[in-house]
């Protein structure tokens, strides 16, 4: 949900133990060590095993789950910050922790381990977030293998420690198992938490107020253009953008909805005021007697990303 927001975004993760781990690669295991990270793997007569290829097994077994959250969190541009609530631990604590520094290291941020005082793990998080630069270029290798392609940043100045993401996965988001343009859709209008991967203002209006039709309620949509995806066209840029209007009932109903489509190709400056000023589209709807809610929703037709907004059908 945070992709629509511009720039970096830090998630501090308060946290006693992470819902998963990351084997060590490069140390052999008991069974006992197995079963405590490993705790639904079945152990007997494994005697030592080299942590590398159950690494590999279990990196595989949850292989898809694993590209797809790589993929969005390089795409929202979000850092996690593990924090970890027992302070100082023991021994025993050591995969746990090196997960979290794992994770923190591959989303650009900073794992706190091994301290008493959490809230200072709090505040270096919130500190990084008044010294960061987005960067930004476009890969030559334009394959989607799926693949693991590193990032690296240096820098000139000696004595900087840079915090940058290790990578990304090669994923086209539209040929992720099981993706559905439609289903994504469906979810954003029926979530009620709003979907920011791609970013938008609207404005509902009452049939008083509306210009274009005095007896439909008017929806603006203004789309930020920068988190749209855009494909060559003819020395300019092509956008292929849908938008949804649902109107629910207080019950949860859905008693209406409609859909338009932009699908089409814009000169290099026709493209740059759509980058300053935000796409802009208008659309009428029936109005619906009772306390209703509108919900809207904009999706990259390329991506099948999704951006969505609730706001009260008006009288």
């Amino acid at each position: 949900m945070l992709g629509g927001l511009p720039g970096r975004k830090n998630i501090i993760w308060v946290t006693g133990n992470l819902p998963f781990s990351l084997v060590p690669e490069n140390r052999t295991m008991t069974d006992t060590e197995l079963e405590e990270t490993l705790p639904s793997l079945d152990t007997r007569r494994v005697g030592q095993h080299a942590a590398g290829s159950l690494a590999a097994t279990f990196r595989q077994a949850h292989a898809d789950e694993i590209r797809e959250l790589a993929a969005r969190l390089a795409t929202a541009q979000v850092a996690i910050y593990p924090v970890d609530a027992r302070g100082l631990s023991i021994s025993t604590a050591q995969d746990s922790q090196e997960t979290m520094r794992e994770m923190a290291r591959e989303t650009g941020g900073r794992a706190y381990v091994n301290q008493n005082e959490i809230k200072v793990g709090v505040e270096r998080a919130f500190e990084d977030t008044s010294a960061a630069y987005t960067l930004g270029y476009y890969p030559e290798n334009k394959k989607y293998d799926g693949k693991y392609r590193q990032i690296k940043v240096k820098v000139k100045r000696d004595g900087v420690d840079v915090q940058n993401r290790r990578g990304y996965m090669a994923i086209d988001p539209t040929q992720t198992k099981g993706y559905n343009p439609s289903q994504e859709v469906a979810s954003a209008l029926s979530d009620a938490a709003p979907s920011t991967l791609v970013a938008f203002s609207a404005r509902v209006q009452p049939p008083s107020a509306n210009k274009a039709a005095k007896d439909k309620v008017g929806v603006d949509f203004l789309v930020d253009a920068s988190t749209l995806s855009t494909e060559d066209a003819s020395g300019g840029k092509k956008l292929n953008v849908a938008f949804y209007v649902a109107v629910y009932s207080p019950a949860g109903k859905m008693l209406s909805n409609r859909s338009m489509k932009v699908d089409q190709a814009f000169d290099a400056n026709t493209y740059q005021q759509l980058l300053q000023h935000g796409l802009l589209l208008h659309m009428d709807l029936d109005p619906q007697q009772g306390t209703n809610q509108v919900h809207l929703a904009v999706q990259d037709v390329r991506t099948g990303l999704v951006g969505s907004l609730e706001a009260p059908m008006p009288q």
